[in-house]
């Protein structure tokens, strides 16, 4: 326990105690940490070690983290930092989304994952790609230097060089958020922000944020939207393509045609 609140719960299959070390050695280890008195994760794998005067914790061998709505977090290895209530897994790590209705959750892949239990954040960092399926069956990808994942909603965002790919579709930009339908089952739309590059075989288009609305496969552009195919370039209000970018509407269109 914490002053009076609970911390943790650790079972395990055996535990080896060392006479002045301090130390205890685990098998078949499974924890449970706790905010409040709810489970927000749970840790299992093969070997752990605690300090009994620190409290602080490793364990080690297929080890699998879940939060309590459904991430699943695998590691070779977990720490536990007692004082800062801290996760910690510094080497590589793979994330599974919990599933939505039929569909596969997201996949993310990173070299380091970091864990705070009191905000009830998980991050990815390093080298970070994600797939995920979309309801249509295809697939897109994003790559970025770092991505949150909300342990009490379904908040996920995407940070610094973010890269997203679908179909011939190529956006850029810092960073990107899934936003979900009411009901937070499923994914409505990813939102890229802070001033985005969307290029394609033709075309390419800027605009201060682009909204990939996933049902419909448009993509809505925002905030100073210009696009330029060959020599020709256009700006307006707004800049929607539609059906993944095979058509373009422009509100409020202006028009520069072959550099005129």
């Amino acid at each position: 326990s914490r002053q009076g609140a609970r911390d943790w719960d650790l079972f395990a299959e055996t535990a080896e105690g060392y006479e002045g070390k301090g130390t205890w050695e685990l098998y078949g280890v499974r924890v449970l940490f706790y905010n409040g008195e709810l489970i927000d994760y749970t840790v299992v794998g093969k070997v752990g070690w605690i300090d009994t005067k620190t409290k602080n914790m490793k364990i080690e061998g297929d080890v699998r983290t879940t939060s309590q709505n459904g991430y699943q977090f695998f590691s070779r290895i977990v720490e536990y930092q007692s004082a800062k209530r801290l996760l910690l897994s510094p080497e590589k790590v793979k994330m599974i989304a919990p599933p939505e209705g039929k569909e596969t959750g997201m996949v993310v892949l990173g070299n380091e994952m970091e864990t705070d239990i009191e905000q009830n954040i998980m991050k990815i960092s390093k080298d970070v790609s994600a797939t995920k399926m979309l309801s249509n069956g295809k697939n897109f990808t994003i790559k970025s230097n770092s991505a949150s994942f909300s342990g009490n909603s379904k908040k996920v965002s995407f940070f610094e060089r973010v890269l997203i790919q679908v179909d011939s579709l190529r956006l850029e930009g810092p960073e990107a958020q899934f936003e979900y339908s009411t009901e937070a089952k499923f994914l409505n739309s990813l939102l890229v922000k802070g001033g985005v590059k969307v290029s394609d075989i033709d075309k390419y288009a800027t605009a201060d944020q682009v909204r990939f609305e996933v049902n419909e496969n448009r993509f809505v552009f925002n905030g100073k939207p210009r696009i330029v195919q060959n020599n020709d370039e256009i700006t307006g209000d707004k800049i929607i393509f539609l059906n993944g970018g095979k058509r373009i509407k422009v509100e409020n269109i202006k028009a520069r045609v072959d550099g005129k």
